[in-house]
């Protein structure tokens, strides 16, 4: 069962879960899946010069190997990504108020966590006007507190206002 709180606009379930996945990969540094990624590399690079020789005539010694390569490759771009956030974010000074779009306790993740969600608007200096619906995982016991708010504190980088966290350093 979800126990949600919007502010505003209802916002879907749907996008309760979009916001939330969001927010569980926002949380992470990345430095877990580079290792990771490099390690498969690594490992798979090793075998194919070392192991090759012995397992010749076998396709799938050639297949396992570079399968891990790509599995890799892969792991190393989203955990290069969450890093260059997580460095990204280390810079975004800039606070503003946002609205609260919706707090919730996201029941399809492990421990529940709970999730505050706002929206986010920016005037870019070329006049156009950027709305961002963003979310951070919070401890759930935070959630009631949050409920009597209509705007949170959020920090963002002027330059990619996607870089943006609550300024909140109780969270």
């Amino acid at each position: 069962m979800i126990i949600s709180h919007p502010r505003r606009a209802t916002i879907s379930r749907h996008e309760q879960f979009t916001l939330a996945q969001q927010a569980l990969r926002r949380c992470d540094r990345g430095i877990g899946l580079l290792a990771l990624g490099a390690s498969l590399i690594l490992g798979s690079v090793i075998g194919l010069i070392w192991l090759q020789p012995l397992f010749a005539p076998i396709p799938a010694s050639i297949a396992i190997p570079l399968t891990s390569i790509g599995i890799g490759t892969a792991c190393l771009i989203a955990g290069w990504r969450r890093y260059a956030f997580s460095r990204q974010l280390q810079f975004a000074t800039t606070i503003i108020d946002a609205p609260i779009i919706d707090c919730w306790i996201e029941d399809a993740f492990e421990g529940e966590p709970g999730v505050i969600a706002w929206e986010l608007t920016i005037t870019k200096p070329d006049g156009k006007e950027v709305r961002l619906r963003q979310a951070q995982l919070i401890d759930p016991a935070l959630i009631a507190t949050w409920q009597q708010s209509t705007t949170v504190p959020v920090r963002y980088l002027p330059a990619n206002p996607t870089v943006s966290a609550l300024a909140i350093d109780t969270l």
